[in-house]
């Protein structure tokens, strides 16, 4: 055998070896860890849905607010707001003026949640390193139990594991993404975010059980 190349095999040899690529699996289970450890969270979103068969796109801009473990805050640009305070959800339209009062029965997903669910029960197809806006993120396929032609794309912050990005495309090939930004984890949130008091002359449309508003 050629001595440069066995010179070569022998310091390869004294190398480290590289560290096992990070698999899907693994990283959708940091960000999981990452929510779990958060008591509260804030963030900026864009919510956009592409129509395909209008060959029309639908944006959002807002802001989301979360306190564990029932406790939610959507605000949307324009003045709607979703508010869930654990026991009751108010769905406030500004456009409509009317607010819709219903028994929150967690039923509603936050961005976040719904990673936790996709990446729970959905199987990681593939992961990839890459940039978003100029961050490193780790970029995770998924496909849902037993396959088909949905697919779902999340962008995590590689160096805190943050949701960036969520864009989910279904049979239909309509795509929904959500964007987020501005992240705050753990930061004190006040109490008012999350209880709702309708604005004079709004209509209440009261559907609990005990009607009680």
């Amino acid at each position: 055998m050629n001595r440069l190349v066995c010179l070569g095999i022998v310091v390869l040899s004294w190398l480290p070896q590289a560290a096992t690529a990070l698999t899907g699996a693994e990283a959708a289970a940091r960000a999981r860890e990452q929510f779990a450890a958060t008591a509260t969270f804030s963030a900026r979103f864009e919510k956009q849905i592409y129509w395909a068969a209008l060959d029309k796109t639908q944006k959002l801009h807002g802001r989301i607010y979360t306190r564990k473990p029932d406790r939610f805050r959507v605000e949307v640009e324009g003045g709607d707001l979703v508010v869930a305070d654990g026991q009751a959800i108010w769905v406030y339209s500004r456009k409509n003026q009317q607010v819709v009062v219903g028994e929150y029965n967690g039923e509603m997903r936050t961005p976040w949640q719904v990673l936790l669910d996709y990446t729970a029960q959905w199987t990681p197809a593939g992961v990839e390193e890459t940039r978003l806006e100029g961050r490193a993120c780790y970029l995770l396929t998924l496909q849902p139990p037993g396959g088909g032609a949905r697919q779902l794309k999340v962008w995590l912050e590689r160096r805190r594991w943050l949701l960036l990005k969520v864009e989910e495309r279904d049979e239909s090939e309509n795509l929904m993404t959500y964007t987020l930004k501005d992240h705050q984890l753990g930061g004190a949130l006040k109490p008012s975010l999350f209880r709702f008091v309708a604005p004079a002359g709004v209509e209440v449309i009261d559907r609990r059980e005990d009607g009680q508003q």
